[in-house]
């Protein structure tokens, strides 16, 4: 199990990023967060509120989640399940679009569940997903 390498920003709390079991690898809710720490698909201007882009949000967390199964000697494909938490209800359809980029014409996409939270754990995060995958274990 890892906790903070491949660029990844270090969890925020006593978790791991990743725990195998057998076959099976859990990875813990991911963020938009980038290696130095801030949350992608944030926009802050002077005269305005802040401005939250949902699909860019979600490319970043599935690229994220990427990068921890290859740590974990996996890859998206292998993904057989996954949990989405979206902030805002009407972030659904372009958060929709960009995780169908990932795994649009896939013969076997993993299942998903879409769930609407009050909030996340940051308050500029407007997505986080976790997910489970399946992969043997490479001989050694």
């Amino acid at each position: 199990m890892a906790t903070g390498s491949g660029g990844l920003p270090k969890p925020l709390g006593s978790y791991s990023r990743w725990r195998r079991s057998g076959s099976t690898i859990y990875v813990a809710g991911v963020s938009a967060r980038m290696p130095d720490g801030s949350i992608d698909g944030v926009t802050r201007t002077a005269e305005g509120p802040v401005q939250y882009d949902v699909a860019a949000q979600t490319r970043r967390v599935l690229g994220n989640i990427g990068q921890i199964l290859n740590e974990a000697g996996a890859e998206l494909s292998d993904c057989i399940d996954m949990t989405a938490f979206l902030v805002r209800q009407e972030d659904f359809a372009a958060f929709n679009a960009a995780y169908a980029e990932f795994f649009e014409g896939a013969s076997n996409p993993p299942t998903r569940t879409t769930v609407v939270v009050l909030g996340l754990p940051h308050p500029d995060m407007v997505v986080e997903i976790k997910a489970i995958a399946c992969k043997a274990q490479a001989a050694t």
